[in-house]
């Protein structure tokens, strides 16, 4: 999911549980089974998280007679390698016309920070 070379590898259970992780952070599988919509038993949720582990796609770890579940990489990392695969595809690795077709909704808010931030890395993607 955060790399050309998994994204179109997910079906659409694993792709919510990957995003449910990566929202969340470590987490338990019954934790899993409850965040999910219209979650399956949890005996398909151990099964999904079964694989998503031996393909190297959650880490599992037990502490507290508890299996858990994460990342092999910081969610930092994976949005940022997500979102670059993403504008890859749909923006011929454009950046701004990523930015543009995001920021050109109407309903999209920046806070001052936000805006400020932004003018900033703009000006420094225009200076290198």
């Amino acid at each position: 999911m955060w790399d050309d070379k998994h994204s179109n590898e997910f079906s659409r259970r694993e792709r919510q549980v990957i995003e449910i992780v990566m929202k969340h952070g470590r987490l338990s599988a019954r934790e899993i089974e409850e965040k999910l919509p219209d979650a399956p038993t949890y005996s398909a949720v151990r099964s999904i998280l079964r694989l998503l582990v031996e393909r190297g796609l959650l880490v599992k770890t037990q502490a507290d007679g508890r299996d858990w579940f994460s990342l092999p990489v910081s969610p930092k990392k994976a949005r940022v390698s997500a979102l670059q695969s993403f504008v890859s595809r749909f923006f011929e690795n454009s950046a701004g016309e990523a930015a543009l077709a995001l920021l050109g909704q109407k309903n999209v808010k920046l806070s001052k920070e936000e805006a400020k931030k932004l003018i900033q890395l703009i000006e420094e993607a225009r200076e290198s």
